[in-house]
């Protein structure tokens, strides 16, 4: 896409309205999403496969973040890597992917699903999956926002903080899980963080 040169990913992305519109977008599609698997107000899965849809959503998110972070955002070269290097040159500034860009994929993939798998499977694991990014979002902000003083997020904002000192580590946010698994786990810095985290 050459028409998405490096100023025009950092002028589409690096507006206000589209940084916290971006939270609105997303938690409007996992009520969209939810509301496939409902029906004249009857909920078309039992309680049970609820749950577990739910589950296995939100802990595919977790994978989906590492693999996102890992290969589109660093490895593989696009207008997305080039946005996400801005995040990394300039950590507190609010860029984010434009919410009109998210929301076409998200429902795009939505229904390419549900021709195969119907309609609620679908929709509940990618309502979950996504309700996992918006809990990713208000997490990361914080990490680069807010002072730490719960001890989970002090943890996770220390492993963001290796991640932007050593970028081919540390891709997973909100668990370090993928991290182990994958042998991508940085643990402690070899150099001053201050000073790494500017490049």
């Amino acid at each position: 896409m050459a028409f998405l040169t490096r100023d025009t990913v950092k002028q589409l992305g690096s507006s206000v309205f589209n940084y916290w519109f971006g939270y609105v977008s997303n938690l409007g599609l996992v009520a969209w999403l939810c509301s496939r698997a409902w029906h004249h107000g009857h909920m078309l899965v039992t309680p049970g496969r609820f749950v577990a849809l739910a589950a296995l959503g939100l802990l595919s998110w977790t994978l989906s973040e590492y693999m996102l972070h890992r290969f589109v955002y660093h490895e593989w070269p696009s207008f997305l890597s080039d946005g996400h290097d801005l995040h990394h040159q300039a950590p507190r500034d609010k860029i984010g992917v434009p919410w009109y860009l998210t929301l076409a994929i998200v429902v795009a993939l939505y229904y390419l699903l549900a021709l195969p798998f119907g309609r609620v499977t679908p929709a509940l694991l990618m309502a979950f999956n996504w309700l996992g990014y918006v809990g990713y979002c208000i997490s990361h902000h914080a990490s680069h926002h807010w002072p730490c003083k719960l001890p989970w997020l002090r943890q996770m904002k220390r492993h963001h903080a290796l991640h932007h000192a050593y970028p081919g580590t540390n891709w997973g946010f909100t668990t370090s899980l993928w991290d182990y698994v994958f042998c991508t786990h940085q643990r402690f810095a070899t150099r001053p963080l201050r000073q790494a985290r500017r490049g």
